[in-house]
């Protein structure tokens, strides 16, 4: 079986390397990302979406499949690392937009870029890597 990795980025964006190491079918370990809800634009300011991590497992999305947990707890951090950078920068791109007295529409799409990064941050917080034959996934 031909060997790949998952990035997966804010917004649900995904770029899946082929040979990368990872066996999808004969992995033990998975990388898992709790949901998040409907965004909310009338919420405070990195409010916008709540983090479902008291979800059942079974619900939660699989952004990786590892041969240990120790590579999977590695991508986690990684990811992780990735999404805070994309976040800080949104999130000063929104600031600045505030304070320019920006066009309410592009204002907008800022803090909804900011809010969706801040979730995905917040969603590799609370991910788990946990063994593929663990019962709380079925």
């Amino acid at each position: 079986m031909r060997a790949f990795a998952r990035l997966c980025f804010a917004g649900g964006l995904a770029l899946t390397l082929p040979g990368a190491g990872v066996s999808w079918a004969a992995s033990s370990w998975y990388l898992l990302v709790p949901p998040r809800s409907e965004y909310n634009e009338r919420a405070p300011y990195l409010s916008a979406y709540k983090i479902l991590d008291s979800k059942p497992l079974s619900q939660w999305s699989q952004q990786g499949a590892y041969d240990s947990a120790a590579e999977c707890e590695v991508s986690q951090q990684n990811s992780l690392s990735i999404e805070h950078s994309i976040y800080a920068k949104s999130s000063e791109a929104y600031i600045n937009a505030v304070g320019a007295a920006t066009d309410p529409v592009v204002l907008k799409a800022q803090r909804y870029l900011a809010e969706t990064h801040n979730a995905a941050v917040s969603a590799f917080m609370a991910s788990r890597c946990i063994a593929s034959d663990d019962p709380r996934l079925k």
